[in-house]
């Protein structure tokens, strides 16, 4: 069984204090998809957001049976994250991998980006935060917006394969979680 995380102390937890990551390290991006180099760098996305949620869509369905007790069927849900807006900058990774997902029409796992999620308020003995990676397929919202700044807002449609672990912010390293 899992240990609870240390989450210390009586305040509020800060927003800042979970940070969505993506994997910078990309060599190669065209029609065949995203290719990734052998280690990981690691870039929070948020930059232009007041807000950048998880959305867990569980679904929950209650029935009554015929002895009058209510029965609650809980099933997980397929979790998003929508990104909006993010605004098109000259040398930013990320805004090279929309631009060439819009000119390629990536879609799928053509459309595919490693992330990570870093909890800064659950610090490990050793000076690490607990995190998690987790890849997720982008779908490129849109192309555009008005006469401020080109925007292309995403959704982070998440795949699920979570692999547990820690995340060194002095390295920059990810260091996975193995049970023995």
């Amino acid at each position: 069984m899992a240990e609870l995380s240390l989450l210390t102390g009586t305040n509020k937890f800060n927003r800042e204090d979970h940070v969505t990551m993506f994997n910078s390290n990309i060599t190669a991006c065209d029609e065949n998809g995203i290719v990734y180099g052998t280690t990981p760098a690691w870039t929070p996305f948020g930059e232009d957001n007041d807000e950048l949620t998880r959305e867990i869509n569980n679904e929950i369905e209650a029935k009554k049976n015929v002895l009058g007790k209510t029965n609650i069927d809980h099933t997980s849900g397929a979790q998003t994250t929508e990104i909006d807006p993010i605004a098109i900058r000259g040398n930013d990774v990320l805004s090279k991998i929309l631009y060439l997902m819009f000119k390629y029409n990536l879609v799928g796992d053509k459309a595919k980006l490693q992330c990570m999620e870093v909890t800064l308020a659950d610090k490990q003995t050793d000076g690490s935060y607990g995190a998690f990676t987790e890849s997720a397929i982008v779908d490129l919202k849109s192309w555009g917006g008005d006469t401020t700044k080109l925007n292309s807002p995403i959704t982070l449609n998440w795949e699920g394969n979570k692999v547990h672990g820690t995340f060194n912010a002095t390295t920059k390293t990810f260091t996975a979680t193995t049970t023995e």
